[in-house]
């Protein structure tokens, strides 16, 4: 909530709220979608539903009376009260959605309907985020009014009893949504009424499916046994040619094409080294990457600097320039090693450290 003035609005109003709402059924059909995208043919029993701004119960009661394990979280200690009095078969909790404090992946669902509109703009990232994380894999169903910018109004409860809100537009919404780790599935947009100048917005979300990402890795010898290193154009080292696998690459295709693009050399395949699993981040998240490391010979081209490397240069392994862009590369370069002179027979399996 914005402020005490909102909360306390809440606590004063909170019989008539429930005593209000409590018998509309215009969300049946959003609560179906929600519990069929969760639980689809598995009893719903088998899953954890955390009503998030749960005001008197009445959603938490739905999903309760259909076997969800449901937790109800509500600032207001009047609405909660109403929930517990009307719903006594949910444990109702009182807390901010700012400030929740269950561990990581308690819930299969988290139901947000009508709350975050009450939360500052610069709050609804970070409250986002941690739905996130309070996910593991599940669904996110959020209802806010549509519009722009913050309001403070009286006009549904009278003088004295204020409200503030955040309204926010579909594409707003839905890049809040994406950032924090979700991807929509389904969108509702309501109209404006005579009585009411916002519509809903409402929309239903999942959480993305975090993969880990495909690297591949060209080590290089010539001919005196020396490997190919080069210098990165952004300043973080040096490395052997390597990058991302590509949407419609193997990795060993990769490994060729990185090669030619940072080097200008073309270069075939001898073997698989090993296949490494390393943690990194990427665009500002903890990611794992799966780099697959090979060993090459040219076969044409030339060294050239190119967009993505200063300089290349021929090194003995006892002798790697410095810095190298991360300890990895030197552990992949040790099994290359290894495998050529016969002391590795099989491609490595290694997990590494950051």
């Amino acid at each position: 909530m914005h402020d005490d003035s909102t909360i306390a609005t809440y606590d004063r109003v909170a019989g008539e709220f429930a005593a209000r709402t409590f018998g509309i059924s215009d969300l049946d059909g959003r609560c179906e979608a929600f519990a069929r995208a969760i639980a689809g043919k598995v009893p719903a029993e088998r899953f954890r539903i955390l009503d998030a701004g749960c005001g008197p119960g009445r959603d938490s009661k739905w999903f309760h009376e259909r076997g969800f394990q449901v937790i109800g979280v509500d600032l207001s200690s009047g609405m909660l009260a109403e929930a517990r009095r009307r719903v006594p078969g949910v444990e109702f909790r009182q807390a901010d959605l700012r400030q929740l404090d269950f561990p990581d992946g308690s819930f299969d669902g988290i139901w947000c309907c009508a709350s975050l509109l009450h939360v500052p703009r610069a709050d609804v990232a970070p409250v986002l985020a941690s739905f996130r994380r309070l996910l593991d894999h599940g669904y996110f169903y959020l209802a806010v009014k549509a519009g722009h910018g913050e309001e403070v109004e009286e006009r549904v409860y009278g003088p004295g009893n204020s409200r503030y809100f955040t309204y926010f537009n579909r594409h707003e919404m839905e890049l809040y949504l994406e950032r924090a780790g979700f991807e929509v599935r389904q969108v509702w947009e309501g109209e404006p009424t005579p009585t009411a100048r916002h519509g809903w917005l409402s929309i239903l979300a999942q959480t993305d499916l975090r993969t880990p990402l495909l690297g591949a890795t060209a080590i290089i010898f010539d001919d005196d046994g020396r490997v190919l290193v080069s210098e990165r154009a952004d300043g973080l080292g040096w490395n052997f040619p390597s990058g991302y696998v590509g949407a419609d690459e193997a990795p060993d295709e990769a490994a060729v094409r990185e090669t030619r693009e940072e080097t200008g050399l073309e270069v075939e395949l001898v073997r698989l080294v090993g296949v490494y699993t390393v943690s990194r981040r990427f665009k500002g998240v903890d990611r794992s990457v799966i780099s697959h490391a090979f060993l090459c010979r040219p076969v044409g081209g030339s060294l050239i600097p190119t967009t993505e490397s200063l300089q290349h240069g021929w090194f003995t392994p006892g002798a790697l320039p410095t810095p190298m862009s991360s300890h990895h590369q030197v552990t992949i370069l040790q099994d290359a090693l290894a495998m050529r002179t016969g002391a590795l027979t099989v491609p490595a399996l290694r997990r590494i450290g950051r």
